[in-house]
């Protein structure tokens, strides 16, 4: 379990459920006049949460789950996501989407990269991009990790265009998730609920038209303690609370603060608050370990990703006729 500071913890947790179910079914049928709806369940705590609070706003014969893997995918994710399922009585359909994501050369294109910065590079091998925060005197370049076929790991550096080009390959893994959720939810007429919590919403851990292609948020003003603490209070499986919340979207694989955050959830959730709250560096000192200096780098190292991923929390600019 995630620590969560007394700050953050969400004092009356059944209010605070009844408020989010009572909000989706108005979402569902008044807003949107929809018959249910479609989740992406991955198998991790964000999609577990939003299944069950659906579960209980609208009734489990109005959901409906889809399993997307794909060949980089952990396998244990769809055996945890089809754990939701029957745990909460949703019927679900699962679809591997590696042809479709081959034929827009996914993965060829990932790894033609990956060889040229490691010659010995075969199917065997797995792979990952890190992104070292910027918080000390260093530049917090991302590099390449790979693992290889005798489980050597090999960190190597890569440039800035490598590494938008993997970015931007695996983003397609998320626009074609989205693509199946609203093709189910057309056919269906059903609203797609989204999975981003506050915590990734402000940073910009989504990808715009991908994961954060949806109709409704229901967990978007919750940070990520506060959804272990829901997973807690609703009695969510202990592998579901306890694994690493994980992108799946590398062949090897990598948890959310390993490769967005740095620092663990209940720091970055702290920093966030504290942001938004407008709370001195002492009062920050005073919930935490950490030293001023510390702090002072965490709040500038947010400020940056929040301003520089602002625009992927705006619809599309466009002219304003006076």
């Amino acid at each position: 379990m995630t620590e969560i500071s007394e700050l953050i913890k969400i004092k009356n947790i059944e209010t605070k459920i009844e408020q989010i179910t009572k909000f989706i079914k108005k979402e569902v049928f008044e807003i949107y006049q929809k018959k249910g709806v479609v989740i992406g369940l991955s198998g991790g705590i964000d999609s577990a949460i939003t299944a069950a609070l659906c579960t209980k706003s609208i009734g489990s014969e109005k959901v409906l789950g889809l399993i997307l893997p794909e060949k980089e995918s952990d396998p244990n994710s769809e055996n945890l996501a089809q754990q939701i399922a029957n745990k909460y009585n949703i019927k679900t359909k699962t679809i591997d989407i590696t042809n479709i994501l081959e034929s827009f050369g996914v993965y060829e294109n990932k790894e033609k990269i990956v060889k040229e910065k490691f010659s010995n590079y075969n199917e065997k091998c797995k792979y990952r991009v890190v992104v070292p925060p910027k918080l000390e005197n260093n530049i917090g370049m991302p590099f390449l990790e790979i693992l290889d076929n005798e489980n050597v790991l090999h960190k190597l550096k890569i440039s800035s265009f490598d590494f938008l080009n993997l970015t931007a390959l695996t983003s397609i893994k998320h626009r074609v998730r989205m693509t199946m959720l609203y093709n189910y939810s057309e056919k269906n007429n059903f609203a797609v609920i989204g999975t981003t919590n506050k915590t990734e919403y402000l940073q910009g851990y989504f990808v715009k038209y991908g994961d954060g292609g949806s109709d409704i948020e229901p967990l978007v003003h919750l940070y990520k303690t506060q959804i272990y603490q829901i997973a807690n209070f609703l009695k969510l499986p202990e592998k579901i609370i306890n694994q690493d919340a994980s992108p799946d979207v590398w062949s090897f694989k990598t948890s959310d603060e390993e490769f967005f955050y740095a620092v663990p959830y209940n720091i970055v959730d702290l920093i966030l608050y504290a942001r938004e709250k407008n709370l001195s560096i002492n009062e920050i000192i005073k919930s935490s370990n950490l030293s001023s200096e510390k702090i002072e780098k965490l709040i500038q190292f947010q400020n940056q990703k929040q301003n520089k991923s602002q625009t992927m929390r705006e619809n599309p600019h466009s002219i304003e006729e006076n």
